[in-house]
């Protein structure tokens, strides 16, 4: 339930301003609004207040601003009816006439000129009223009934803007995901932020795992990191982001071990859930965090704040020697002995293979060494503001950055595709980082909207950059895309997007298999 209820609060957060920010430059721009969607598909929930219908719909995977005359440039609005007696009524969008190309005519006044010197008096109108399609036979001479105009001559349509005043309408959109992190960020620092003392510390290598990247390129325990790629590392920071940015790539490290200094290669291979195992590690205390339920070291007994001093005997030196020990164990019964309340107690249990991972785990999290800090309110506010500037700047260089890699053949395809994350993997982390307090949801929120942002300004037909690059056209061109221009380039959108988005759902099942299933049973036993 927690799960559930972060990832509408995330979602819901970043996709209501999102459209907010259309809707406010819409409003501006005396644009008319027809629908304000939280959601697509069928609608669960709406009202309607003046001229704007608002509703929350129930695909919770995004949202829309429903303006006049926005794609539709070529429809005609019936403004006003004077025969009682006319199957059109007033609002009506006539969308077709048999026999007639709607787009070829400048107004609806030529449109009428061209219908008067057709010999045929019916007409077989293709009308949308109240969302719904209609198939209308129409007198000719009702048509001369109406007052009606094309949608792209309305002029508080869409269309009927400035190229200015559509631009603001579109970027607004991005902009409000980038501006939230700068209202998020000061409540992070108010509530209490968690600092990661590793991060900051020297990149001092005090781990290798045996047949890793790592000790296969040669490195060492005492090691310590210079530089990767010719570009200086002053901590694990700058490391993570380094290794991170750069999968199934090589990288050239430079280190030194006492007075000796030495140049090696690493291929940084990515894992079928996207992430670099380098083989290397800072010391991290076998120290109890978390303990998962129903996994091997809760059946057992094992809760957090235990320490393990040794696992069959052996005594465990940090983390990183206890994972290889359970990694190594093949799933036979370990007896661990841990320490708690100043008392050692011993378990025996059994490790179990961890599904679309493919290595052996108990289920328990390291504690970190992190501390959490709280500021006052002028305090909080500085280091709130700027804090979301570092992390948009610094998301921004990591986005374009793979995005140069990947056009340039610097990442394959396939590396970048192990990468993308979606709803799945976006719900999981959010009740993940739920539980962990507030300040880390805010956290959270804050980069997905920096990171939607950057997505939306892609050039691609569907998403805001999309739009933004048709008025880069018109601009240039002096003149909108063809219609049939428009509908093509929007299919081809859209098709790519629901590749995407199936690949997305494809790597967050692999990463999450056991986890699906277990909730998913969850759920079952609920209507049990």
């Amino acid at each position: 339930m927690v799960t559930i209820l972060a990832f509408i609060f995330v979602i819901g957060i970043l996709v209501f301003f999102h459209e907010l920010g259309h809707f406010l430059l819409a409003k501006r721009s005396n644009i008319r609004v027809e629908k304000f969607s939280l959601g697509f598909g069928p609608k669960l929930v709406s009202f309607v207040r003046g001229e704007t219908e608002y509703l929350v719909s129930a695909l919770p995977l995004g949202g829309y601003v429903k303006m006049y005359g926005e794609g539709k440039e070529n429809n005609i609005i019936v403004e006003r009816v004077s025969d009682t007696e006319s199957p059109l009524a007033s609002g009506d969008r006539i969308t077709g006439i048999k026999g007639f190309r709607l787009e070829e005519y400048a107004s609806w006044e030529k449109l009428l000129y061209a219908l008067k010197s057709d010999p045929n008096q019916e007409k077989e109108l293709e009308v949308e009223r109240d969302g719904k399609i209609y198939t209308l036979p129409v007198n000719r001479s009702a048509l001369y009934e109406i007052e009606a105009y094309y949608e792209k001559d309305y002029q508080r349509g869409f269309s009927g803007k400035s190229l200015t005043d559509r631009f603001l309408v579109v970027i607004a959109g991005p902009a409000m995901n980038f501006i939230i992190p700068f209202f998020f960020m000061p409540l992070v620092f108010m509530f209490g932020i968690s600092v990661s003392g590793y991060l900051e510390d020297p990149p001092d290598i005090t781990y290798v795992k045996k047949d890793s990247p790592a000790h296969l390129s040669g490195f060492a325990a005492g090691d310590r990191i210079l530089s990767i790629n010719g570009k200086e590392v002053k901590n694990w920071k700058d490391v993570n982001i380094a290794v991170h940015s750069n999968p199934d790539s090589l990288l050239e490290f430079r280190v030194r071990t006492g007075s000796e200094t030495r140049t090696l290669t690493l291929f940084a291979e990515a894992g079928s859930d996207g992430r670099v195992e380098t083989g290397f590690a800072r010391p991290i205390a076998a120290n109890i965090e978390q303990v998962s339920e129903g996994r091997p070291a809760w059946r057992a007994g094992i809760r957090p704040g235990d320490k393990i001093k040794a696992i069959d005997g052996v005594e465990v030196t940090d983390w990183n020697h206890m994972s290889d020990i359970i990694a190594e164990s093949g799933g036979k019964e370990l007896d661990f002995t841990v320490e708690r309340g100043g008392e050692k107690i011993n378990f025996r249990l059994a490790a179990e293979m961890e599904k679309g991972v493919g290595r052996y785990i108990v289920g328990i999290t390291p504690s970190t060494d992190s501390v959490l800090k709280k500021y006052g309110f002028f305090e909080s506010l500085r280091k709130g503001i700027a804090e979301a500037a570092r992390m948009t700047v610094e998301i921004t260089i990591l986005f374009f950055g793979f995005l140069f890699k990947l056009v340039t053949g610097k990442i394959a395809l396939a590396t970048a595709g192990k990468t993308v994350a979606g709803p799945l993997l976006i719900a999981k982390v959010s009740g993940d980082v739920a539980q962990s307090g507030i300040s880390n949801l805010l956290q959270f929120t804050s980069l997905i909207s920096i990171n939607l942002a950057l997505i939306n300004l892609l050039p691609i037909p569907m998403l805001d950059g999309g739009h933004l690059l048709y008025l880069g056209i018109e601009k240039i061109k002096r003149k909108p895309l063809s219609v049939k221009t428009l509908e093509i380039t929007q299919r081809i959108g859209f098709s790519f997007l629901i590749f995407i988005m199936a690949a997305a759902l494809y790597n967050d099942i692999l990463r999450m298999r056991g986890d699906i299933f277990s909730q998913f049973g969850k759920i079952l036993d609920l209507f049990r």
